[in-house]
This record gives structure tokens, C-alpha cells and sequence, in this order.
């Protein structure tokens, strides 16, 4: 899988997120914003000069740090490519906060 990464994504695009591998803290606040497997978020604008992006996803408007938008990899098959740091799987406690 070749997955990217939401920072990576430019405005007016909409992609489905794959999931989320940061530090447990930043993934399980990012997963109850709505950033989970199967959520479709549509960028729509960025700041300038590196500053934050805003997204929409599960139909609020939310603004996010670039470096918090790595965590989140869109695209792709849906699994983790190890590329995240994560070896490819994620913490149990993590998982749980998975909605199916």
C-alpha cells in the first residue's frame, strides 16, 4: 500500500481516511474528532507560510496543525504499511476506539 498522508492532500480534494498512527494521545483525540477508517474529509483551505489546514469531516469544520494531519494516511488499501512508525499494527487500546 502506498498510502499518503492528509497533510499531503491539497484543497478541494476529498479523500477517505485509511487510519490514524501517531502517539496514542494525538490518534485517540484525532479518532474523536471524527478522523477514522472509512471517513470521508474534504480539504478545503490552507493557511499561509505552513500554518493550519481546515477540513471537513463528518460534516463539522475543523482546523488542524500539518503535524497532526501526518497521523492521519488516506488512500490506499485501508492497512498500515509500517511506514507510519506503527510496525504495522496498533496498540490494543487503540483498535478499540476503532468504529466498525
Amino acid at each position: 500500500m502506498n498510502s499518503l498522508r492528509l497533510a499531503d492532500i491539497q484543497p478541494g480534494q476529498t479523500v477517505v481516511v485509511t487510519h490514524v498512527c501517531c502517539g496514542f494521545g494525538i490518534a485517540a483525540r484525532l479518532m474523536e474528532l471524527g478522523f477514522v477508517p472509512g471517513a470521508s474529509v474534504q480539504v478545503l483551505r490552507r493557511a499561509p507560510f505552513g500554518g493550519p489546514v481546515q477540513y471537513r469531516v463528518q460534516g463539522v469544520s475543523l482546523t488542524m496543525r500539518p503535524e497532526d494531519a501526518r497521523c492521519v494516511y488516506v488512500g490506499g488499501a485501508g492497512e498500515c504499511d509500517g511506514e507510519c512508525g506503527c510496525g504495522g499494527s496498533r496498540p490494543a487500546e487503540l483498535q478499540e476506539l476503532v468504529v466498525a
